[in-house]
């Protein structure tokens, strides 16, 4: 309600009132200004305890608590853990629940957005075709992230991903530039950490990754040619090609980055292992069922063993 909106209502219980002064029916006023007698008197034994004070509406906030609301020791919980971890209202539920706590995924957004501490994405209305890896290793997107700057740091430090389309398991690394000879480093990264082979690498335009359409010798694609590895380029203009890796930058700005300021970027390159190893092996992923990427590994193993005995 606008502030003019505010007062005009103001005054018209004013006038009311002065009316009742005048010696009017209280019927006669109810019906000018279109309300009930009740409303009327109302109004005129709050002008009369408080003045022009009373007029003015009050809070309808109820005085004490739903009794189904959250207990102040489980918001204080709920507000603990998205400052320590970052986490989304689907995996703070996950994680309150192996402590006991049942609390409903909507109470949890609620808490977090009455203490300001959840941001709104812009939703895509375009839904992009899905894509479809079969096994692991069929698929692994690479890609780069520039990360900030930091004060008496002047010069950019860039985090190097690989995430299998499969298991979403990951391997990142970070570099001190974008160059062909970090790319090939880390592309045998990569190969020597997951633990299944790779047949296809996929990334975007980028000149660490190729010299475009025309030339061949990119030693990016000389060493996936030696590995015996398919290295796919994604449409130019077209990241939705990698999403499950860029969706991961996401979980590493809101995991990882947020929560662990560095003063040197230095300090990044030896954190981001335990990262590493916390995704894959610790941390559960909503879109395996609440498995971490490697038992979903050892899942889809245990499946392929299972039918290979019938």
């Amino acid at each position: 309600m606008s502030y003019s909106t505010k007062q005009f209502i103001i005054r018209q219980r004013f006038l009311m009132i002065q009316g009742y002064k005048e010696h009017l029916k209280i019927a006669h006023i109810a019906r000018k200004y279109r309300t009930s007698r009740t409303t009327a008197y109302r109004w005129i034994w709050r002008y009369e305890l408080e003045g022009k004070e009373g007029l003015s509406n009050r809070s309808t906030r109820p005085k004490s608590p739903h009794p189904n609301s959250l207990k102040p020791e489980v918001v204080e919980a709920i507000i603990r853990m998205r400052k320590r971890t970052n986490y989304g209202p689907r995996r703070i539920k996950f994680y309150l629940a192996k402590k006991g706590i049942r609390v409903s995924e909507y109470g949890i957004y609620k808490t977090l957005v009455r203490n300001g501490l959840i941001r709104k994405y812009r939703k895509h209305t375009h839904r992009h075709r899905k894509y479809y890896a079969p096994y692991p290793g069929y698929c692994v997107q690479i890609d780069t992230k520039h990360l900030d700057t930091l004060p008496g740091h002047p010069y950019r430090f860039y985090q190097y991903t690989a995430t299998d389309a499969f298991t979403r398991m990951r391997v990142i690394r970070i570099y001190d530039e974008l160059s062909a000879f970090n790319s090939v480093k880390f592309l045998n990264e990569v190969v020597k950490n997951l633990p299944f082979r790779v047949f296809t690498v996929r990334t975007d335009n980028g000149v660490e990754f190729t010299y475009g359409p025309f030339k061949k010798d990119h030693p990016f694609t000389l060493e996936c040619a030696r590995l015996k590895i398919r290295h796919k380029l994604n449409k130019p203009s077209h990241p939705e090609s990698n999403g499950r890796v860029e969706r991961s930058h996401r979980t590493d700005d809101e995991e990882f980055y947020r929560i662990n300021p560095v003063n040197n970027p230095r300090i990044w390159q030896l954190r981001i292992p335990a990262w590493e190893y916390r995704y894959n092996y610790q941390r559960p992923h909503s879109a395996l069922g609440d498995l971490t990427p490697y038992q979903f590994y050892q899942q889809h193993l245990r499946k392929k063993v299972s039918e290979n005995v019938t």
